[in-house]
């Protein structure tokens, strides 16, 4: 059972990762460091630092999506688990950047989640969208605009928050288009200090109450602050 309502009736903060694992995120950078190798050990910190906060391990849920990988689609990899149940996994870089489809996926998780939720007499914080990128989306345009319109109007809805994070390479004119919040580029290859920042901010989120402002730790650990 990868959630447990009957055992625990907390409060849960939803958060949907949409992870790129298009072909180039298999290559090497200039200091020969692979940027799947990385997201992939990101994902080992994001589960132990999740493990580790008493907040997060028993009030945020997590659901994954890849984008691109060896099927070249957008796959739930990883359905609403509860931290308890989480077990990071690696991905296999290939093909190309279904980005808009993996987005609403993302948006139809989201909301299947929160009826869920509701059904089991659960209350919740808004959900978070976490939409990682390296590459130029491979979507069709008009799906694109279909993604970028229903992600615009789900937050204005204050339905999900999404945080675009922009990898080396990425169209940051794209992926701005997904927020109010304009995208912040990684520094590097810091994958896992971005998971242990984000462990942080879910926690807080866990901590609020719904329709609370949450404040977020600083992103100077990871984030290049020269783009």
């Amino acid at each position: 059972m990868t959630v447990d309502y009957l055992n625990n009736p907390n409060q849960r903060t939803p958060c949907v990762l949409v992870l790129d694992a298009s072909g180039s995120m298999g290559y090497n950078s200039h200091s020969g460091v692979v940027a799947i190798d990385e997201l992939n050990a990101g994902l080992v910190e994001f589960e132990n630092s999740l493990k580790a906060d008493p907040a997060a391990l028993t009030r945020v849920q997590v659901a994954i999506i890849c984008v691109g990988g060896p099927n070249n689609n957008a796959s739930l990899l990883l359905d609403w688990t509860d931290c308890t149940n989480f077990e990071a996994f690696k991905l296999v870089a290939s093909g190309g950047t279904p980005l808009a489809e993996g987005i609403l996926l993302a948006h139809e998780t989201i909301e299947r989640g929160k009826q869920e939720l509701r059904a089991a007499g659960i209350s919740y914080t808004r959900p978070w969208m976490f939409v990682i990128s390296d590459g130029e989306p491979t979507s069709p345009d008009p799906l694109w605009q279909q993604a970028v319109q229903e992600t615009i109007g789900a937050q204005q809805q204050k339905k999900v928050e999404v945080f675009p994070i922009a990898v080396q390479g990425a169209n940051i004119q794209k992926m701005s288009q997904l927020s109010h919040r304009p995208p912040i580029t990684l520094e590097g290859l810091k994958f896992r200090e971005l998971f242990v920042w984000l462990t942080g901010s879910l926690s807080a989120a866990a901590k609020s109450r719904p329709g609370d402002d949450v404040k977020l730790p600083p992103t100077d650990p990871w984030r290049n602050v020269g783009i």
